[in-house]
């Protein structure tokens, strides 16, 4: 396993042209997909862990960094040797909370019903969404990211001067769904959770 890893490490310091962990993802399916006869498929996955040089009245730092809570950026890439890639991105680990317009109601209630409904609570989660590409040409797949990034963020606080009522972390996570398909024309399936 870590003769992979060197591998791997190997071939990002040989192609400096990639622009985006999605675009990275496809060149080592398409590497080992020409470079075996034996591999008839690949699949990879990346993670860009998002890091920043710490920072001190205006001053970088020349080596050391710290994690940013701006959500990690994942992707997955499969291809068979006969067929085009099929991607997904997405966003993991993103926490966020906000402290009020945040309520659970209307939803069924039956004899098994033990929850009250509640119209102002903390609403404090961790954000899951992943997507799939229509296609690959043409993607600009850092700026769909942020786009949909953008839009979980939308969504969950609302306007900033006001915020924005949610019935239920499930009308939440609906809305972004909607949203993204409806905004972002490269993505072609949207799927969302998060935790309680």
């Amino acid at each position: 396993m870590n003769i992979h890893y060197i591998y791997i490490y190997t071939y990002i310091y040989t192609h400096t042209h990639i622009k985006s962990i999605e675009t990275f993802a496809m060149s080592i399916c398409e590497h080992f997909l020409s470079s075996f006869d034996h591999v008839i498929r690949a699949q990879v996955y990346v993670e860009e862990v998002p890091w920043k040089c710490l920072e001190k009245n205006g001053v970088k730092h020349v080596h050391a960094f710290i994690h940013t809570p701006t959500g990690t950026h994942f992707c997955e890439v499969e291809q068979m040797r006969s067929g085009p890639p099929v991607i997904h991105s997405g966003i993991k680990d993103l926490k966020v909370l906000k402290t009020t317009q945040s309520g659970f109601e209307g939803f069924i209630k039956d004899q098994f019903t033990t929850l009250p409904e509640v119209k102002d609570r903390c609403f404090a989660t961790q954000v899951y969404c992943k997507w799939r590409y229509h296609q690959c040409r043409d993607v600009d797949f850092d700026t769909t990211w942020d786009t949909v990034r953008d839009i979980v963020l939308e969504k969950f606080a609302g306007p900033y001067d006001k915020g924005e009522y949610s019935p239920s972390v499930q009308k939440t996570l609906y809305d972004i769904q909607v949203h993204s398909l409806s905004r972002v024309p490269e993505v072609c399936f949207v799927t969302c959770h998060s935790e309680d």
